[in-house]
């Protein structure tokens, strides 16, 4: 909880800097941390301590997406069919990550079409779940789980 509230500050911080430098020297605008870096430590010392970190914070967030996919993929699994045989939580990483370089090689966002129809039904799915399942906390517990499969 420490490490997530001090990683949001330092967020925080460092975005309030970005808006701050953003035009701070007249006709040149600073989008990317990189180029604010070379600014304010030189060419190559800012290249050097700007994009080390942009590169540690861009792989984090890459294995806690695929982790956080693939045990979402697992969840899923074992809910819709409890009864067969599970996988193991790397092997459903796996597939996750089989699926996300499939969709990587799209060429352009028009051809997301489909995939953005899919994400609009699980969202509208996923929110008809919560509907039907928070409809039951007032029900005894036992005879909820007993209705859980004719939910849509």
């Amino acid at each position: 909880m420490v490490a997530m509230l001090l990683s949001w500050v330092i967020t925080l911080y460092t975005l309030w800097q970005m808006v701050e430098m953003h035009e701070c020297v007249p006709g040149k605008r600073f989008d990317r941390y990189h180029e604010l870096g070379q600014h304010a430590f030189g060419d190559k010392l800012g290249l050097w301590i700007v994009v080390p970190q942009q590169l540690i914070v861009e792989v984090g967030v890459c294995i806690v997406y695929m982790v956080t996919g693939g045990k979402s993929f697992e969840k899923c699994y074992t809910v819709a069919c409890p009864d067969c045989q599970p996988l193991r939580t790397s092997s459903w990483i796996m597939i996750f990550a089989a699926i996300h370089l499939l969709l990587s090689q799209l060429p352009n966002f028009n051809s997301i079409t489909l995939v953005s129809l899919a994400a609009a039904v699980m969202s509208l799915r996923y929110r008809l779940i919560n509907l039907s399942l928070s409809s039951c906390i007032s029900r005894d517990r036992l005879q909820c789980l007993e209705n859980a499969d004719h939910l849509p």
